[in-house]
């Protein structure tokens, strides 16, 4: 493992980075731009904190600008605190302009003015995640952290499924830029939470059920090792209802009765919806994830994908996300 430190507060340790569909969908990877102001407010929250800063234009005007960043427990992981951008200090930010808002920005580096910087993404647009790694055995009970950082809340390897033509239809009239679930603090999926860059997932095992809690979102799932059916009872939600089973140190899960929703990063279900996901450490001591979903009425396929995760010790922190806060700017 390589330590990379960014001056003296982004310390980082198995560091992996990639492009971001929610950066890509908001932000123009071609336009850097550099804001030099004074700090008016700070949204110091989950899923996405906001600076926001008054400028001097070139007109020898105020104006007000803000900036998006990673999430409120992503920066306490690096030492950032509230103090780092109390309102009245000077702040020099580069970043990203904002797609749909000419005051808008996704900040890449700030820099704060006792000579340190806080590096949350390249010039080049890659992103800057990274967790410690520690060792383990072949169980799949621990903490996990993304292996690599996914592009699109996903994996290369991940395929799309071609739509059905009342899937297309669907699809053509979802914005997803501003229908996201996660835009009210919906998870969406079991298998979008598992996509969520730098935030860790714990799994542990209490008697016949496997508890899987992502820090996204404060995901909670049980899958139930004590059934072979998903009982008709059971009411829709956006995670299903889950069974398992082990294959040697393979956990296999069957996930069904969904609520018509969102699967990920703009790929719809219906609530006919069913999901398999696999779950083995493998030689090389990385929890490995692949994952199936099919939905005929939406899908003329199966889609399917790949997951790795590092074992780490970090613990898991509540992402308290609220409606309307941290999700884009409110004023």
């Amino acid at each position: 493992m390589r330590l990379t430190v960014c001056t003296t507060i982004a310390v980082l340790w198995a560091s992996h980075a990639a492009a971001h569909h929610g950066w890509s969908t908001h932000y123009d990877r071609d336009a850097y731009l550099t804001l030099s102001g004074v700090v008016t407010e700070f949204q110091f929250v989950n899923p996405h904190a906001f600076v926001y800063l008054e400028i001097m234009n070139d007109a020898g005007e105020i104006e007000v600008r803000w900036c998006e960043m990673q999430s409120r427990v992503q920066l306490e992981r690096r030492g950032i605190g509230a103090e780092h951008f109390a309102v009245g200090a000077r702040i020099d930010i580069e970043g990203f302009a904002s797609k749909r808002d000419s005051a808008g920005c996704e900040l890449a580096i700030a820099h704060f003015q006792d000579g340190t910087e806080l590096v949350l993404r390249h010039r080049d647009g890659e992103a800057v995640y990274g967790a410690h790694v520690v060792e383990g055995d072949t169980s799949i009970v621990g903490t996990w952290y993304p292996h690599t950082y996914l592009v699109d809340a996903g994996s290369t390897a991940d395929s799309t499924g071609e739509l059905t033509p009342r899937g297309e239809a669907v699809h053509a009239s979802f914005d997803w830029a501003t229908q996201n679930p996660t835009l009210s603090c919906n998870p969406a999926s079991n298998i979008r939470a598992w996509a969520t860059p730098g935030l860790p997932t714990n799994i542990s095992r209490q008697g016949n059920e496997i508890h899987i809690r992502h820090e996204f979102m404060d995901v909670h799932r049980i899958v139930h090792l004590d059934r072979s059916q998903h009982p008709e009872n059971v009411p829709p939600s956006d995670l299903g209802h889950s069974i398992g089973r082990f294959e040697d140190d393979a956990l296999l899960i069957e996930t069904a009765r969904y609520r018509a929703g969102a699967l990920w990063a703009g790929r719809l279900n219906t609530a006919d919806l069913v999901t398999t996901e696999k779950l083995w450490v493998d030689p090389e001591g990385l929890l490995r994830l692949d994952w199936t979903a099919t939905d005929p009425a939406y899908y003329t396929g199966t889609q399917r994908g790949t997951r790795t995760f590092i074992r780490t010790d970090l613990e898991l922190s509540r992402f308290n996300c609220q409606p309307g806060i941290g999700h884009a700017p409110t004023g």
